[in-house]
């Protein structure tokens, strides 16, 4: 995925910044040296302070410190989707829920793509980071994934305009 939300003067030496403690799992648990963070405002202030710097490199920004937490995979897990009727004439929409945060988000069909292991990620926070799908998201957006017989490939369809998934390039 393209880096989209970078800190100023961090963009070519991530190496610079001091390692947290902090560890985001593949299920999107965070933890502190080993230790798994609960508390929900902490959660919070964690993920409204993160940044993506080059390399692919998490960082959390926080009070003048800047360092980094090692991520397994993405911290941003969407948890559950829902299909609404949107209020603004615009037809529907697919509603995420992203774990460890109360705010919804709207899916932007078009980010959607299947990783290894056919799982599904979008983009999430004004398209700055990518968001794995878990096992329960995936089976709710699943129910609504259609597949073109001619071409054998999948879409979702939403206010009458098809989005192709796309297949992640395998990683080597």
């Amino acid at each position: 995925m393209e880096q989209k939300n970078t800190i100023p003067g961090y963009e070519d030496s991530p190496e610079r910044l001091r390692p947290s403690g902090i560890h985001v799992n593949q299920e999107g648990d965070w933890y502190y040296q080993g230790d798994k963070i609960t508390r929900q405002d902490v959660l919070e202030t964690f993920i409204t302070n993160l940044h993506l710097v080059s390399g692919g490199t998490f960082v959390i920004e926080w009070m003048g410190q800047r360092c980094t937490i090692e991520v397994e995979d993405t911290p941003f897990i969407v948890s559950r989707v829902d299909r609404v009727r949107s209020g603004d004439d615009i037809g529907e929409e697919i509603v995420l829920y992203l774990k460890n945060l109360p705010a919804r988000e709207v899916l932007d069909p078009s980010t959607l793509t299947i990783g290894e292991g056919n799982i599904p990620y979008c983009t999430v926070r004004s398209g700055q980071f990518r968001a794995r799908f878990s096992r329960p998201a995936y089976y709710q957006l699943a129910s609504w994934i259609e597949q073109e017989t001619r071409t054998d490939t999948f879409y979702l369809e939403l206010n009458g305009r098809r989005y192709p998934l796309e297949m992640a390039a395998p990683s080597s």
